[in-house]
């Protein structure tokens, strides 16, 4: 139970700062912008594609950035105002501890990214060849994926300073995939074993994109195969279970 109480405290904290706030902003302006756009023109198809996109966008950048944000601060805020001590000599584990801020960090993206995806399908017509089942397929892979960032982003935080945490861990999640299908041509065509190893390694970092589906719901309406699915939703849980699990052994070495 100490681990919900962590995730509750912290999770009615945030909502209290500014950052919560600039997210509100964010959905208003989508709202004014997609109210604006389908005036007279709620049957043109492009329009309403556009504003699904700029949605999903919005929506699932939004989420990242926020959750990059709070998770980057929670242990390094807990030991600035000296409450990390009191908070370790209570009935609380050092991993309950870091379970209840990673629970707090990941439910506020999500919150982020289901009020976005209410408010796409509240104001938006639906688009042509559109599929429910493949939208929500979406949103589960992306959630999925966010809970891996706020993990990796946890454990930075227990040796990087909080804004070069934060650059390096938006960093990574919107341009590894870019950064990455460069890294590989480069190495392919400098050839030899090296740098084919490399390039295998590379494959071991975590990959944030094959959980965006953004581009995939406006190109079809069939949804992903369940199987599929299911692994990929695995494969961002194993990438959070390793970053917890490393953040859990750096923070017991720190704070014996």
């Amino acid at each position: 139970m100490p681990t919900w109480l962590v995730a509750r405290i912290t999770y009615f904290e945030t909502l209290r700062r500014k950052d919560f706030y600039v997210l509100l902003i964010l959905l208003g302006l989508y709202a004014l912008v997609a109210w604006a756009m389908l005036q007279g023109r709620s049957q043109d198809d492009s329009v309403r594609r556009l504003l699904f996109s700029l949605g999903l966008t919005f929506g699932f950048g939004s989420a990242a950035i926020l959750v990059v944000v709070l998770a980057a601060r929670q242990v390094p805020k807990e030991i600035e105002q000296g409450t990390i001590l009191p908070l370790l000599a209570r009935p609380l584990s050092r991993w309950q501890f870091l379970a209840g801020k990673f629970l707090a960090c990941w439910v506020i993206g999500v919150t982020a990214l289901v009020l976005f995806a209410l408010l796409i399908r509240l104001l938006v017509p639906t688009p042509a060849r559109f599929g429910e089942v493949l939208f929500a397929q979406a949103l589960v892979l992306k959630a999925a994926g966010l809970g891996a960032l706020s993990a990796m982003t946890l454990m930075l935080s227990l040796f990087c300073p909080e804004a070069l945490n934060i650059t390096v861990s938006l960093g990574y999640y919107f341009l590894w995939g870019v950064l990455f299908n460069i890294l590989q041509s480069a190495l392919a065509l400098a050839g030899g074993v090296g740098g084919w190893a490399v390039g295998r390694a590379l494959y071991v970092l975590p990959h944030f994109e094959v959980l965006n589906l953004s581009r995939v719901c406006l190109a079809q309406s069939d949804p992903l195969a369940w199987g599929l699915t299911v692994l990929l939703i695995l494969y961002a849980a194993g990438y959070a279970a390793i970053a917890l699990t490393a953040a859990y052994s750096l923070f017991e070495k720190r704070w014996v």
